[in-house]
């Protein structure tokens, strides 16, 4: 018998998998149970063509760069291009028969398909899929995009390897010794013997690892021999007891994301800014008096959040850092803004709440992408008229400040959606709705 029936609509992979067209929408059946709607087809894989697609390691990475034509579009209910029922049914019937031949290869599918329908088989006792279930959790981990080692570890596929297997995933020695000297000399850092925890404490790619997170481990100094972590990306050492960073904190050259959030420091070493790589640093609830001009060598940084810190002003070379996108300085002392703040075209949230501000740089209207003002808590008199520039502004804070007349200006930008003047009575009785370009403004106020 034809194992593809058009009266019926069926395609049987093997004695637990099988694909059934209902309603005009394609039901896969893991033990005849059904398991999940095929939402969409992205690619169509020749069974006799799967070589085509060496160079690209996994359809997860082509689909990051994939024509998304043949999604549904957004707030519609058709596709833009339709696929006829029958034709969609046959190219994931075609797929899943790949990937069954090619031994549950989860390259082969993308990743919120290919381990659920994975889980799913092992436990109907599907041998091939018990065999190769563990493995391809490790595998992918260890060398899969960065969205596929997100979704295993955030839907706890991790939990499926014991703490020895996902360690014998750390090829380099070095990378091994000071993991296990770490596990030696601070305790709370593994936390639980079953290493619950452990786990989600690290990271693990390409052999190397590549995320270390030493939150609450009553460090009082980094260990000089972190610097052996030589593919480090990923580094946190929040709530801690640590007084001052270490010169060396510069030689990290692969690090992404750097975390000391709730700790006693006081300054930065200038060497932060030879962390070429960096991302994201979060620095807040410390005692920082200052940052270095160095901090403008960073110009990779998109996250940059210094908030409840002891902070007067700001550097100059924070111009330089154009591309950052969030920038967080609140709840420090900062008496005034360099010029330079309106260098940052790509920022688009800026919170300057709690601070000892008096006016704002006209400079500020410069920043294009901004649609988070938040600079409540200030003792501003008003407002630059720059800020009429602002127009992807969707959120202003002027909350609690010293401003007696509500700046006219702000009608014409044409995002605005919330404004906050909370503690500001004189004001609220200034507005006129009318006035607004975007209908229904909201306003927060006491």
């Amino acid at each position: 018998m034809d194992k593809y029936k058009i009266a019926e609509r069926e395609f049987k992979v093997n004695e637990f998998l099988e694909l059934k067209l209902e309603n005009e929408k394609t039901v896969i059946y893991v033990a005849s149970k059904p398991i999940r709607n095929c939402k969409f087809l992205l690619i169509n894989i020749p069974i006799n063509n799967v070589s085509d697609f060496d160079e690209i390691q996994s359809i997860d990475q082509a689909a990051e760069n994939l024509d998304r034509s043949l999604e549904p579009l957004r707030g519609r209910k058709q596709f833009k291009y339709r696929i006829p029922p029958d034709v969609e049914f046959w190219g994931h019937c075609s797929n899943l028969q790949v990937w069954y031949e090619n031994g549950y290869n989860t390259k082969l599918l993308h990743v919120n398909l290919a381990f659920p329908l994975l889980k799913a088989l092992t436990k109907a006792g599907d041998d091939q899929a018990n065999k190769v279930f563990k493995e391809e959790i490790a595998n992918r981990y260890n060398s899969g995009v960065d969205s596929v080692r997100e979704y295993l570890l955030r839907r706890g596929y991790l939990d499926y390897l014991s703490l020895d297997e996902l360690l014998s995933l750390i090829e380099n020695e070095c990378d091994l010794e000071v993991l296990m000297r770490l596990r030696k000399e601070y305790p709370r850092f593994e936390r639980r013997e079953s290493g619950e925890v452990f786990r989600l404490n690290i990271g693990i790619k390409n052999g190397r690892l590549v995320k270390l997170d030493l939150a609450n481990s009553r460090l009082e100094i980094l260990p000089n021999y972190l610097l052996k972590l030589a593919s480090l990306e990923e580094l946190r050492i929040s709530y801690n007891e640590i007084k001052t960073l270490p010169n060396w904190i510069g030689g990290f050259s692969s690090l992404k994301v750097f975390d000391a959030t709730s700790n006693f420091l006081t300054t930065i070493p200038d060497e932060i800014g030879k962390l070429k790589n960096l991302q994201k640093l979060v620095i807040c609830s410390n005692q920082i008096e200052r940052l270095p001009e160095s901090i403008g060598n960073i110009k990779s940084l998109n996250v940059l959040d210094v908030h409840q810190n002891s902070l007067q002003s700001i550097p100059e070379s924070i111009g330089n850092l154009t591309n950052l996108e969030k920038l967080d300085l609140s709840e420090n002392s900062i008496i005034s803004l360099p010029d330079s703040i309106g260098k940052l075209k790509k920022l688009r949230d800026f919170n300057l709440s709690t601070n000892l501000l008096i006016l704002l740089p006209n400079s500020i209207g410069e920043l294009k992408s901004l649609q988070n003002l938040l600079v409540g808590e200030n003792r501003l008199h008003n407002l630059p008229s720059s800020l009429r520039r602002l127009q992807k502004l969707k959120i202003l804070s002027i909350s609690k400040n010293q401003i007696v007349r509500f700046p006219l200006f702000l009608y014409e930008l044409s995002e605005l959606d919330e404004i906050f003047i909370r503690g500001m009575a004189e004001i609220k009785s200034q507005i006129k709705m009318v006035l607004f370009k975007r209908d229904n403004v909201t306003i927060y106020s006491d």
